[in-house]
């Protein structure tokens, strides 16, 4: 049976990312904001806002988070991700995509006058 869990997303950073440790290794999280505009036949553009948590794992993860700012669109590459846990006696669940890959989507200039006006 053929199986592939690849997710590719642009998007603006709405919550800054934070670093923390988690054992030896450390992981980045931050939550990406895909805009979406879908024009509706003789109506008005329905504007769709899909937020998403990210966590980006090692190196990449602090390069995102020293290099990223909020309002920054990027660019990741990763695969949808289940997190399951049990808390109070209820099981908890977190949907959240694993990044393999982020790029910028604005020049180096504009994303340091990004960060300077922020």
């Amino acid at each position: 049976m053929f199986q592939r869990n690849r997710i590719e997303l642009t998007g603006n950073i709405a919550k800054l990312a934070k670093t923390h440790q988690a054992g030896e290794a450390t992981v980045t999280r931050a939550r990406l904001i895909h805009n979406e505009s879908i024009q509706r036949e003789g109506r008005d553009t329905l504007e769709l806002l899909t937020a998403v948590e990210i966590e980006i794992w090692g190196r990449r993860g602090k390069a995102f988070e020293k290099h990223v700012t909020t309002k920054s669109p990027v660019y990741i590459e990763g695969q949808l991700q289940l997190a399951e846990w049990e808390a109070d006696g209820e099981r908890r669940f977190r949907l959240f995509i694993r990044v393999t890959d982020w790029q910028f989507l604005t020049p180096k200039a504009a994303t340091a006058n990004q960060a300077n006006a922020a």
